[in-house]
């Protein structure tokens, strides 16, 4: 068994910087929910960030273009002074984010059974290790295990990606647990390449597809880590 985790807003919680510079800048100009703006630009972002992979967008204008798009929904426009701001604010919200207590039982029980870990996870490599240190998540996962989609060459849910985890553990799909949020990205990248994919759905997403492909759907960090403690304990007994 390979336990594999998504980084944001999976270890983490992605919203909290978000909803700092959401009510810093743009909070009384909008009756919108704060939930709903962020998940939009969470679907914008993976879009943006297959646009910078065609080299159709410098990386410079990434953020700025998802802000724009998010707020354009709620009718807001955006002026670069402004997504500069906002930028500047959600990156320093960053440095003082947390691993989810839930998600730290989680990796501290993998660690203790000497479960082997990973993580993959879409972005560039100098904001995603920003990430890794202030989370400080080499206390779980080897530099080796760590797979950044910036680094990689390809990003979830492109197969490539995941047959790259495969390799570098000498693993079949079938022994790969992997943890993750977003649907179209990590549920449907990770099934597709035959992986077990456990869906944490915590925003409390309709599903996108007519049947749900994930091995397993759970909404709260409660439910995610009962499953995988029952997954690892009976791993452990197996011994």
């Amino acid at each position: 068994m390979i336990l594999i985790f998504d980084i944001d807003d999976t270890i983490y919680d992605l919203m909290e910087p978000f909803e700092k510079a959401h009510k810093e800048i743009f909070e009384t100009r909008t009756d919108m929910p704060c939930v709903t703006l962020f998940m939009n630009s969470r679907i914008y972002s993976d879009e943006i960030l297959e646009k910078e992979k065609q080299g159709l967008i410098p990386s410079k204008d990434c953020f700025f273009l998802r802000i724009q798009r998010t707020y354009q929904d709620a009718g807001i426009v955006v002026s670069r002074e402004e997504g500069n701001e906002f930028e500047r604010i959600y990156r320093s919200a960053q440095k003082v984010i947390h691993v989810n207590p839930d998600m730290e039982d989680i990796l501290n029980c993998g660690k203790e059974l000497k479960i082997p870990m990973g993580i993959v996870s879409n972005g560039n490599h100098k904001g995603q290790y920003a990430k890794i240190d202030a989370l400080n998540l080499k206390r779980w996962f080897g530099e080796e295990h760590i797979f950044i989609s910036g680094d990689v060459g390809w990003h979830k849910p492109d197969l490539r990606i995941f047959r790259a985890v495969e390799q570098a553990f000498h693993a079949e799909p079938e022994e790969i647990w992997y943890l993750g949020d977003t649907y179209e990205v990590d549920v449907t990248g990770g099934r597709n390449a035959g992986w077990n994919v456990i869906w944490f759905n915590h925003r409390n997403r309709e599903c996108p597809e007519e049947r749900n492909s994930a091995t397993m759907e759970v909404r709260t960090g409660e439910e995610l880590k009962k499953a995988v403690m029952d997954l690892l304990q009976k791993k452990d007994n197996k011994k």
